[in-house]
């Protein structure tokens, strides 16, 4: 197996028991594999559900999967292909319901021969881990916090953290020397239309990209176009940002009784490399 397991109770390396699949360490820490296919790092008591409701889960799922964003899918299985690695180890930070693992697979392995890439995904809430192992992800699937991921110290090529904020320096701490970091961030113009509705003096701000002291920016890439959605589907949009509290009953009726032409997305794809000393480079592209 290409990723190192350790283990989140007490930091001991993880072992894997051959019949069950499960992971124990020395001091007698087991972790079970779910008869869904997916492992749990996190003890009963930690386990907490998602925000969302299963409705929201599955609506989600069905906007994410009528390929609205496939213009980024394919800009980040070039930026991945890009770095040229003939063996790949890649872990999809707070994956959710596993549709970025999926896509990115997919298209990976259609402008490859079978890109030698393995997948894992991490979330903390069970329902969407049991939902990505249902719709068949790819990879290793994780039920962990987010805290104290499962993974040895410098043990993974790419950690991937698409349309999340990065907690902490655990997601650091698991990426090789010199490995990278590939985050999907909101750019100022992102859902501006339904931004609109929820603040009220709405001005553009300038992306400030904050990383811990270990990662260097090695590149960045924009990616903006317009999407053509339905009230509907832009309410399942708006559920995603970290401002759909925000929105009052009046602004969700409001979105849902318009139809938008023009829907701006916009995507800023920034690529970091870890390092434990040299400076930081910034390289901008389109």
């Amino acid at each position: 197996m290409i990723f190192e397991f350790q283990c989140p109770t007490c930091g001991l390396a993880l072992q894997q028991h051959q019949a069950s699949q499960g992971f124990y360490c020395a001091n007698k820490h087991h972790f079970d594999r779910h008869e869904q296919g997916y492992w749990v790092f996190t003890p009963p008591q930690r386990q907490k559900p998602t925000g969302d409701s299963r409705q929201q889960v599955r609506a989600k799922r069905f906007l994410l999967e009528s390929g609205i964003f496939s213009p980024l899918i394919d800009k980040m299985a070039m930026m991945i292909l890009n770095l040229q690695k003939e063996e790949l180890s890649l872990l999809d930070y707070e994956c959710a319901e596993g549709f970025y693992l999926r896509a990115l697979s997919a298209k990976l392995s259609e402008l490859t021969d079978g890109a030698n890439v393995h997948y894992s995904g991490v979330a903390d809430a069970e329902n969407a881990i049991f939902a990505a192992a249902k719709a068949q992800t790819p990879g290793i699937l994780c039920l962990s916090t987010s805290k104290v991921l499962p993974f040895a110290d410098n043990s993974i090529d790419l950690v991937t953290v698409i349309d999340k904020p990065l907690k902490g320096k655990e997601s650091v701490r698991v990426l090789k020397e010199q490995g990278v970091m590939l985050l999907v961030v909101p750019g100022p113009r992102h859902l501006w239309q339904l931004k609109e509705y929820i603040y009220p003096d709405l001005t553009e701000k300038s992306l400030q990209i904050n990383l811990p002291s270990e990662l260097s920016i090695q590149e960045t890439q924009t990616l903006s176009f317009n999407l053509t959605v339905s009230g509907e589907q832009a309410l399942t949009l708006l559920d995603m940002t970290p401002y759909a509290w925000r929105a009052t009953d009046k602004m969700k009726h409001d979105i849902q009784a318009k139809h938008f032409e023009l829907l701006e997305i916009d995507f800023v794809l920034v690529l970091a490399q870890k390092s434990s000393h040299g400076a930081k480079s910034l390289k901008n592209n389109s």
